[in-house]
């Protein structure tokens, strides 16, 4: 029955894409004494990365095009889909290929299970249409380990450099509302239907979409034809440049989408630790009292100032180490006034910054009062007040006292049509 299958399947694979043959493009090559991407990442060792090659065919049907980014844990790479008609367009997919790790046993099935989950819940919900999902996955099997690919929709750039695409990096009020718009419909399709926290909002992992698909096939084919500076080993390992700037919008294009699940949790059961980019990080983690879905509401109104100002909201975080902490639970006492006592006595690390009064323990001197009509520039009149009353309800000490995903789509200033400096 097999060999019966095989012989009725092999001449449709016919009709498909075929690999296109390697290119013999000649490709500058780079210093290999100079960490290039993902070896610039906390933790990186070449063994746990798996050696991909522009041309490589994974899984038997996905082709390596060109590289678009990569991750302390993961590559990502831009593939021919040769799953695909040869009478239709060429199909691109991203292919994450995940780094071996001893914990991934633990670590990918959660990943695995969540963007399942995402997937399957509600798709009826406006939510789900600005959340990124998974495809397909496999598996490349090595004699002591094997890594896991995931593959998605490609997506044009994240929303940093979306941004930069206005006048002077910032983007207009009227857009932005927008944008908000749909990330709160897919923040409370996490929240509400798939009970999941992301932990890690910011505007590297809220994505545009591609607008035309044929800037896909150009990035492909520039690849092929004019590759750009590798760092070739000895070994034949290659770490490849990503080809991830698209250039200017060729159409109308700013729908998004909530993408990277590798550090999200489930919100229906309690969570604790550390989460959340340093700038982005809610008070509660930083004195480790617990979180909850409201941790990624703190991340999105302090995101804002990045999208809308150019600049961070809170300029204390670098490292976090303790004395960075420090200036950024200092900074966000100017804006907010002294922390609530509820919060200091559920932290557990609270006794690392505070005294037992509640005093700051810092020795250094702290920020002076900070007020959101000071610090805001870029808008002005009665869209500034409506933004200020917009973002106060994120940007709260206590967890529990921020608004809704669900509530903060009924705030009036995101419907509110005021004039554009």
């Amino acid at each position: 029955m097999v060999s019966i299958m095989k012989r009725f399947i092999a001449p449709l694979r016919l009709l498909r894409h075929q690999p296109w043959p390697l290119s013999t493009a000649v490709a500058p090559r780079l210093d290999i004494g100079s960490p290039l991407e993902e070896e610039n990442t906390p933790y990186y060792h070449q063994n746990r990365f798996h050696p991909i090659h522009l041309g490589d065919v994974l899984d038997g049907r996905y082709q390596i095009a060109t590289k678009l980014g990569y991750g302390s844990g993961s590559t990502v790479w831009l593939a021919r889909d040769l799953n695909q008609w040869r009478w239709l367009e060429e199909k691109y997919v991203a292919v994450k290929v995940m780094a071996y790790s001893h914990r991934q046993e633990d670590t990918l099935p959660s990943e695995m299970s969540t963007l399942k989950h995402i997937s399957e819940v509600n798709p009826p919900h406006r939510g789900w249409n600005f959340v990124r999902h998974l495809l397909d996955s496999f598996e490349i099997v090595k004699p002591s380990h094997k890594h896991v690919g995931l593959v998605f929709e490609p997506l044009r750039e994240p929303l940093w450099l979306y941004q930069k695409r206005f006048p002077g990096g910032v983007m207009p009020s009227n857009i932005l509302k927008i944008i908000v718009r749909m990330v709160l419909h897919g923040l409370d399709y996490l929240h509400s239907e798939c009970h999941t926290i992301h932990t890690d909002l910011k505007p590297d992992n809220i994505m545009v979409k591609i607008e035309d698909p044929s800037i896909l096939k150009d990035a492909a084919r520039d690849e092929f034809q004019d590759p750009l500076p590798q760092k070739v080993y000895d070994d034949g390992r290659t770490i490849y440049l990503s080809r991830n700037n698209f250039g200017p919008p060729r159409g109308i294009t700013g729908i998004v989408r909530i993408t990277d699940f590798d550090r999200a949790v489930r919100g229906d059961q309690p969570n604790s630790g550390c989460i959340q980019a340093e700038v982005y990080r809610a008070p509660e983690v930083i004195l480790d009292a617990g979180y909850s879905y409201s941790a990624d509401i703190w991340s999105l109104g302090v995101m804002l100032w990045d999208l809308l100002e150019g600049r961070k909201l809170f300029t204390g975080a670098l490292s976090m180490d303790e004395d960075d902490e420090m200036k950024q639970l200092a900074y966000i006492t100017a804006l907010l006034g002294p922390p609530p006592k509820k919060l200091l006595d559920a932290g557990r690390r609270t006794a690392r910054f505070y005294n037992v009064d509640g005093t700051s323990k810092s020795t250094k001197s702290t920020p002076a009062r900070i007020e959101f009509e000071d610090i805001l520039k870029n808008v002005e009149g009665e869209d500034k007040q409506m933004f200020i009353g917009f973002v106060r309800r994120m940007i709260k000490w206590q967890p529990g006292d921020r608004s809704t995903a669900k509530e903060l789509l009924q705030d009036p200033w995101l419907y509110a049509e005021c004039p554009q400096r």
